[in-house]
């Protein structure tokens, strides 16, 4: 019978796995409300989106919070499929996220979220319908540089995969404020 024991390498090598795993942080996710989210995606931002082998577009994005932070409504200035703008209102509201998306050209879609605080960012996790396929859709907000990696995310719940598979992208970077506009805003 082999005895581990005896070789100070595997030794070694066994201690170092079980410390790596003992002292890895472990990834938790919180549940919140919608205040923190809201106020952490309020301004003005542009960056790039693109779905997988998409094009890539130029878009800005204007985040508004309402004045309690129980609502947020961010407006994308280019739809990934045509060139009209769309709106995601995301509202809090029986210890959910009720999000409606619209676009201009397809019918308005009403989800309910929950959203957490992850380690990461933030998450919103829902369930839906993405191209006449029921799936699960998960909204992630990664913090980056200054600005955020908004990635939209689904599960098809019609195929036997564990695996969320992005969407679209969009990178939110802030908008560097004029002269002007910084002025004023000091005023306030």
């Amino acid at each position: 019978m082999l005895n581990c024991f005896k070789s100070p390498r595997l030794l070694l090598a066994i201690m170092l796995v079980l410390s790596a795993i003992l002292l890895s942080p472990s990834v938790s996710a919180q549940k919140i409300a919608l205040a923190d989210f809201c106020q952490a995606l309020a301004g003005s931002w542009q960056g790039e989106a693109s779905r997988p082998k998409g094009l890539v577009k130029a878009v800005r994005v204007q985040g508004l919070c309402s004045g309690d932070r129980r609502q947020l409504m961010l407006s994308v200035s280019e739809h990934a499929s045509h060139p009209l703008s769309e709106t995601w209102w995301f509202r809090e509201g029986d210890g959910e996220i009720k999000l409606t998306y619209f676009n201009g050209v397809d019918p308005d879609k009403t989800l309910n979220f929950t959203l957490y605080r992850t380690e990461l960012g933030f998450s919103l996790l829902g369930k839906g319908v993405v191209q006449q396929r029921p799936a699960m859709i998960r909204l992630s907000f990664t913090p980056q540089q200054s600005g955020w990696l908004w990635l939209q995310k689904v599960q098809y719940l019609d195929q036997d995969d564990d695996d969320y598979r992005v969407y679209r992208g969009i990178a939110l970077n802030p908008v560097a404020l004029s002269p002007t506009a910084r002025e004023q805003q000091a005023l306030r």
